[in-house]
């Protein structure tokens, strides 16, 4: 935050100017109005942040109860936390009692009660003198009311903090490690050079924060993306003049907590998505300093409900298979659909490639990337409560190519591919609503990913285990397979009301019905003929009893839980496994 006059830092007025930000006053206030400041004394933490004598950022939280923080003198807020009292662990805490020689130190808070999904931040000072035991007091020249997005609601009780440092040095602890994997929120802090600072959250689904490296050769990198918010930009418009950040990951469960301290760089657009796919934004931390605290802080948390605004988890590019492994683009225009079930269709596409990019044939079991927003994506607006998603939703949807590729060197003009999908938001919506009387033409971005299952040793058994439209990778694998003589089984298991798409498969596949075991979940008409099928869930039996152990390999094509139970079933096996995440 900074200037409450109406008007923007340099950094602020970068970042509206590269996002293309209408102008606006800044709507930061002047002071600390009684009214936020009655309202902090209700609510139970405080993330703090300020600089240390090294010049670096930190931020903590304080708190558990109401009364960590109560407006003590006009524009002036007392900050309670029997943590003051046990310096060595805390290193806001440990900066702000340390005397340097600076008469006043800066400091920025966020109140915040995430049962209610409330908070207001504020800036401000802290006087030497004004650092009491148990007691600072923050003198608050601006404050700021912030939005509920993204906030997931957790109880919050206070706890008798027992604080042990398990590590101060980098790279990071493994368990460090495993609390930035499941942390659904962190804090952050950043500064507009010597005049103020900043201090918020950011939130999202557990695992929505990345380590990118954690060695001795390649350091310590976070990478997290920045959803859609309030376009007011101060946390980023801080570290685009100045890349010094201090971020804290609480533990709620536990009482764990991870301080850290270094540098960022904001990736906007191309850059965002090469490091961290499907973001606009995205931040690149590089970690220069930590902390890693058990029972440090003095409260715990237990999960509520998660905010609906919450994208789906990114992964980073380096974590899988690139989403578009060809490079180039082309255009997609909509032919057929073929309802299989009232919820699975097979569309058919015509390619037109673009003269200006060369665009590779795929490969048997390969996915198609395609690029819907050219048709569904709305614009910017800043809460979105009849459909939260969107607001994130870059319109990009990954799905595999039922269909085989074109035989020998193609150019792919003309080249039709079928995706065979079940109707599950509004990409798939897009595509049920079309009509042979209407053009819907989309952005292909490329073909990647996709294992080979003819990459399975020779004379060993290639054991496919499906969950219902799971089936689309072997769909166009499966006639060379079968040609060739190898030694394929398919454990499918559906629903009832998919055995419409087995029947559409196993007729359109010469062959592939003699190697398939159904199961069907739910009350089934009757089985299809020719087909081995049970009225059951698939069994950890029925998998192990597919090939011989020692010579069969697995692939996976199903939902977390069945991968999940296939990877326990088949204990040190092969395993090749696909998700539908992406």
């Amino acid at each position: 935050m900074h200037d409450p006059s109406g008007r923007w830092h340099p950094g602020e007025e970068a970042m509206h100017r590269l996002l293309r930000v209408p102008y606006e006053e800044n709507p930061t206030i002047r002071g600390l109005p009684m009214a936020y400041a009655l309202w902090m004394a209700e609510t139970p933490l405080l993330a703090l942040g300020t600089v240390d004598r090294h010049d670096r950022i930190w931020t903590t939280v304080l708190g558990g109860a109401p009364g960590v923080t109560r407006p003590v003198a006009p524009q002036t807020l007392g900050v309670h936390s029997p943590a003051l009292a046990r310096p060595g662990f805390d290193p806001v805490l440990e900066a702000l009692r340390t005397d340097d020689g600076r008469p006043e130190k800066l400091v920025a808070g966020l109140a915040i009660d995430l049962e209610q999904r409330t908070r207001v931040k504020i800036a401000g000072r802290v006087r030497q003198s004004a650092v009491q035991a148990t007691q600072i007091a923050v003198t608050v020249d601006e404050t700021l009311g912030n939005c509920p997005k993204y906030l997931n609601r957790k109880a919050v009780r206070p706890h008798e903090a027992s604080p042990q440092l398990v590590s101060d040095a980098l790279p990071l602890p493994p368990e460090a490690v495993d609390l930035i994997a499941r942390a659904d929120i962190f804090f952050l802090s950043s500064r507009h050079g010597t005049e103020s600072m900043d201090t918020n959250n950011r939130g999202g689904a557990p695992g929505f924060v990345r380590v990118r490296s954690n060695s001795d050769d390649e350091g310590v990198t976070l990478i997290y993306p920045e959803y859609s918010g309030n376009r007011l930009y101060q946390t980023l418009g801080n570290l685009r003049t100045d890349p010094a950040v201090g971020m804290t990951f609480p533990d709620f469960e536990t009482g764990d907590v991870l301080y850290l301290t270094g540098r960022a760089e904001v990736l906007i657009g191309a850059g965002a998505a090469a490091v961290l796919p499907h973001s606009k934004i995205a931040v690149r931390v590089t970690v220069e300093a930590a902390r890693f605290v058990t029972d440090g802080l003095p409260f715990r948390g237990r999960l509520l409900d998660p905010s609906p605004y919450n994208p789906p988890v990114r992964r980073l590019a380096r974590e899988s298979a690139p989403l578009v492994a060809a490079g180039g683009k082309a255009v997609a225009r909509l032919l057929h659909k073929h309802p299989v079930t009232p919820t699975i269709t097979r569309y058919t596409f015509r390619l037109s490639p673009d003269p200006a990019h060369r665009l590779e044939p795929w490969r048997a079991g390969q996915h198609v990337t395609l690029d819907f927003s050219a048709r569904l994506d709305r614009g910017w607006s800043h809460m979105r409560d009849h459909d939260p998603r969107s607001l994130n939703d870059d319109y990009v949807r990954t799905f595999t190519i039922s269909s085989p590729p074109p035989l020998g060197p193609h150019t792919l003009d003309g080249v039709a591919f079928d995706i065979t999908v079940r109707r599950n938001g509004p990409a798939t919506g897009l595509l049920a609503r079309w009509t042979p009387l209407s053009t819907l033409d989309v952005t292909v971005l490329g073909f990647g990913g996709g294992a080979r299952y003819a990459d399975t040793p020779a004379g060993s058994a290639i054991v496919v285990v499906a969950a219902g439209v799971g089936i689309t990778p072997l769909m166009a694998q499966a006639p060379d397979l079968l040609r060739s003589g190898r030694d394929l089984r398919l454990l499918w298991t559906l629903r009832a009301a998919d055995l419409p798409l087995a029947a559409d498969v196993l007729e359109r596949i010469d062959g592939l019905a003699a190697v398939t075991t159904l199961f069907v979940t739910g009350p089934a008409p009757a089985v299809l003929p020719g087909v081995a099928a049970h009225t059951r869930r698939i069994t950890k039996t029925d998998v192990l009893n597919a090939g011989v152990q020692g010579r069969r390999r697995f692939h996976v094509c199903a939902c977390p839980q069945l991968r999940d139970d296939v990877l326990g079933w088949v204990e040190d096996e092969p395993v090749r496994s696909e998700s539908f995440d992406y």
